[in-house]
């Protein structure tokens, strides 16, 4: 059998920045996550191995602002400085970081066209929080990340407490509860202009056992037909990853399987 080729071309090379490391994600347990072993946690040597293979597009995951830390701002200005192609940068953004936390996301992005910033469920405290940052970016700059854990959808603590979404989201989608409904807050964004969603079950990373988010990208592609849709997470090779595109992922997020690729 002829082995399927990488369509490197659509593969995103993935980087977990914690304390200014690139570490190794594994299924969300970030206690456990350790620098990756091949480059010694050097995100510059990662890119550099990206870059080797052929892959134009990258993510960048800020560890430390997503657990409550301050932004490596300074690291991923370097990073993106070193790049020539399509950059998501997930910030920790929740809604609540003061105006010169937004004016430091603002100015990476404004240094780098190519650069989007993701605003994810996992973090934010509501879907009108994505307003603020529209008002700050350009919609085309903004990304929704939509979080989900062994399949379940992933919002804030904040938002998890609020049993009803309709004083914080009528706008979206009526009484719909944003605590449980991901389509709640993809109607929201597209009402916005942002046209770019990210999808991705933390429990799939790094472990190497296949794709899990391709139904819910399919259910979201009819739904969108619009959008760019970027999805990962469990790639154990080129098959998952044309998979994942059959399924309406136009990019597909990988780490672990690219580390051990000759």
């Amino acid at each position: 059998m002829v082995p399927v080729e990488w369509p490197f071309d659509h593969i995103v090379g993935v980087i977990d920045l914690l304390d200014g490391k690139a570490v190794h994600a594994v299924a969300g347990l970030r206690a456990k996550y350790r620098p990756v072993s091949f480059c010694d946690g050097d995100a510059g040597k990662l890119i550099q191995y990206y870059h080797r293979l052929g892959i134009r597009s990258f993510y960048i995951a800020d560890l430390d602002s997503i657990a409550g830390g301050p932004l490596q701002a300074s690291l991923l200005q370097e990073l993106g400085s070193d790049l020539d192609g399509d950059l998501l940068v997930d910030p920790g953004w929740s809604g609540s970081e003061s105006d010169e936390v937004l004016e430091v996301i603002g100015e990476l992005a404004d240094e780098h066209s190519f650069l989007g910033v993701i605003a994810a469920t996992e973090t934010l405290h509501s879907p009108l929080i994505l307003n603020r940052l529209v008002d700050h970016l350009a919609a085309e700059k903004v990304w929704l990340g939509l979080d989900f854990r062994a399949g379940e959808f992933r919002v804030s603590p904040q938002l998890a407490d609020q049993e009803i979404f309709g004083r914080a989201g009528s706008s979206a989608n009526g009484n719909s509860d944003a605590a449980v409904n991901p389509h709640v807050w993809v109607t929201h964004a597209t009402q916005l202009g942002i046209n770019g969603l990210v999808i991705l079950d933390v429990a799939a990373v790094g472990q190497s056992g296949g794709p899990v988010t391709g139904e819910f990208c399919r259910q979201v592609r009819d739904a969108n037909p619009g959008v760019s849709l970027w999805s990962g997470g469990g790639i154990r090779d080129a098959s998952d990853a044309h998979g994942l595109m059959r399924q309406g992922c136009d990019r597909c997020l990988v780490a672990t399987a690219l580390h051990h690729h000759k």
